[in-house]
């Protein structure tokens, strides 16, 4: 009889393929899957029962914002209790490297937390994240801002020149060569937003050069729409990059085409043999930082010097007028549509509009309302994090039926309690996995359970380039989740959104056991994923 270290009996095997499940018996031994078959005369030194359950290859994240998380608390908990066993970090052209040392302390500052690790390069990155022991797997990819950050510094909200953007195509290029999948930008962003196109096409033929992906957050995703993902169409043709369109969801004040228009496009685009993808959230609701509000010349201020101007009346005045506002339901003062998410010094009204905010601390209005809690953070007033209902639910059906839509979370993994406690950043921080199978693949069928699946998994394990996990199939990594269907639960609200989901009975991790029937085990077996030349 043959002996393996954990033998899974019983369970709906979905393989992420988006095949058929099979009612079938995984053995897994030495941190991979080595059979799958009848396996009731073999042993298991560790057995799971999963009669009536899925049992799928562990979830991937492909979006998310986890870098300082990782690093600051590796338990990954709001991550690992929905299954997610893997997670794509450094998006939307954010990135802890390369880096200078007065960066790093800033954006760590950002969370008002200690400065974890020294390095600069992105090799040095990803060994400091081998030696926090993480509790997922991680896939690294270079932010667009840090590039820009450690060339040009912090304050330089202009195009790069030549010399410029060959400083960052030959740090692009390093940081590839260190183990980095692939590129992202943050168009809507500061540093970002001052790119050329030249400049992003110099980066994106790096990429292109060694078979990389580039995954961007468009300049515009409004009633400019077009524009921002005809750009990133634009580049994937002229530079061959493989292309992610990340949280493609079209936003408040697009047109009520948009939707279909850009999936148009991208069909059009993917008909010339350009491989283009995208992926969505699961929600209504998106978020960003308050302080992307404000326009792009506050950027180039020191959190004094902002605080300062929000602190005077004409201060206030200049901040309000933003000629390309990141959000049109700001622009129309639809403050009952827009909450507060995140903060450190008011959180007794994280969960309210911005209007029940206004209304309750009596500021006359409710910009002010959110210049005086920008003024309450001090120091982490660039943490203070806003979400707004911008998102229609028929665009989300709309992109979940086209078979090349990933799902993301567009948040960082969490714990509701250490040294994260309280934190948050998005709605989707602990229950977006359970909003994707319990609303739109249980409830409202959009998507098939195989699909739905696949959707976690083998999707996004192609897009990223990852070869041995995404799928259960003999020989792969064994990152494995177990989970009925039926409860899958979210428990989190507006008011208290840090509650953990329900539904997800075991995960494993590279082989190890992270979760079990409720209990969280102490081993982390996460790995930093590190892309072959």
């Amino acid at each position: 009889m043959a002996g393996y270290d954990i033998v899974i009996r019983g369970g709906l095997v979905v393989d992420g393929s988006g095949g058929p499940g099979v009612i079938q018996d995984v053995g897994i031994r030495d941190g991979r899957v080595v059979a799958l078959d009848d396996l009731s005369a073999a042993n298991g030194a560790r057995e799971i029962d999963a009669a009536g359950k899925v049992v799928a290859p562990g979830f991937i994240d492909i979006h998310t914002h986890s870098d300082m998380a990782h690093l600051i608390d590796p338990r990954a908990e709001s991550q690992i209790r929905q299954g997610v066993t893997t997670e794509a970090i450094g998006q939307c052209g954010m990135s802890l490297a390369p880096c200078t040392p007065d960066h790093r302390s800033a954006l760590f500052g950002s969370l008002g937390a200690k400065e974890q690790g020294n390095w600069n390069t992105y090799g040095e990155l990803l060994s400091a994240m081998d030696e926090a022991h993480i509790a997922t797997n991680v896939v690294g990819m270079v932010g667009h801002g840090a590039l820009r950050t450690a060339v040009m510094g912090p304050d330089a909200p202009r195009p790069a020149d030549d010399a410029e953007v060959a400083e960052m195509v030959e740090l692009l290029r390093q940081s590839l060569d260190e183990g980095a999948f692939g590129f992202t930008t943050g168009l809507e962003y500061h540093p970002g937003k001052s790119a050329a196109y030249d400049e992003l096409a110099a980066l994106c033929s790096a990429v292109a050069d060694v078979e990389a992906i580039y995954a961007t957050h468009s300049r515009n995703r409004d009633k400019r729409y077009f524009v921002g993902f005809g750009e990133a169409l634009d580049l994937a043709r002229d530079t061959g990059v493989r292309l992610q369109i990340s949280h493609i969801n079209p936003k408040y004040g697009r047109p009520e085409h948009a939707m279909r228009n850009t999936l148009q496009m991208i069909e059009w685009t993917r008909a010339e043999g350009i491989d283009v993808a995208m992926d969505m959230m699961p929600t209504n609701w998106n978020h960003t930082t308050a302080a992307a509000l404000l326009p792009t010349w506050s950027f180039a201020l020191s959190n004094d010097e902002l605080v300062t101007l929000l602190a005077t009346k004409d201060g206030r005045r200049r901040l309000r007028d933003n000629r390309l506002p990141m959000w049109q339901l700001a622009v129309e003062e639809q403050w009952d549509r827009i909450r507060l998410i995140s903060c450190s010094a008011n959180r007794e009204l994280v969960g309210k509009t911005i209007e029940e905010i206004a209304a309750e601390r009596n500021t006359g209005g409710a910009w002010d309302a959110i210049f005086d809690l920008l003024i309450d953070e001090g120091p982490r007033l660039r943490g203070l994090m806003l979400s707004s209902e911008a998102f229609a639910e028929q665009d989300n059906r709309l992109v979940l039926e086209h078979p090349l839509c990933s799902v993301e979370s567009d948040t960082m993994a969490l714990a509701n309690d250490g040294p994260l406690k309280g934190q948050m950043m998005g709605v989707l921080g602990y229950n977006w996995v359970a909003k994707f199978l319990g609303h739109y693949v249980r409830d409202e069928g959009v998507l098939t359970l195989e699909d739905g699946v696949r959707r976690l998994t083998g999707l996004p394990a192609d897009r990223i380039g990852l070869t041995d996990r995404g799928y259960l199939r003999v020989g792969t990594a064994a990152d494995v989740v177990v989970f009925g269907l039926d409860g899958i639960r979210d428990n989190s609200s507006f008011e208290n959104a840090t509650v953990y989901a329900d539904g997800i009975d075991h995960v494993l991790v590279n082989g190890v056991p992270a979760f079990s029937d409720g209990v969280r085990h102490p081993d982390h077996a996460g790995q930093v994923l590190r892309r072959s030349s």
